[in-house]
């Protein structure tokens, strides 16, 4: 897989301790990533749906990004598969249990 940021692909390198529904997950792409929280863990996927992750900072686009996290009952659950090295992803980004993180990079 390729990521953007060291960041990421340090974060994608670990392997997942054992998923536990309401473990926080983080879903990473190229260089952002994206707060969830497990809802579901069967043998071979887990279930995971995005958090409402708010701002919290004063620091806009440059400086450290801090968000407060919350379930959102309305969003739509999303399988996680998976994979033969230990790891689980969504199509082909990884996902990183038991590590909530929401990060936008603004140079894009």
């Amino acid at each position: 897989m390729n990521y953007g940021t060291l960041t990421n692909l340090i974060y994608a390198e670990d392997k997942p301790a054992d998923p536990k529904i309401g473990d926080g997950a983080t879903l990473l792409q190229w260089s952002n990533r994206h707060a969830c929280t497990v809802i579901e863990v069967k043998k071979n996927y887990v279930l995971v749906t995005r958090d409402i992750a708010e701002r919290t900072d004063q620091n806009f686009e440059k400086g450290p990004q801090e968000y407060a996290y919350q379930l959102d009952p309305d969003a739509t659950p999303v399988r996680a598969n998976l994979r033969k090295e230990g790891k689980y992803y969504i199509g082909n980004q990884a996902l990183k249990i038991g590590y909530r993180n929401e990060h936008y990079d603004y140079t894009f």
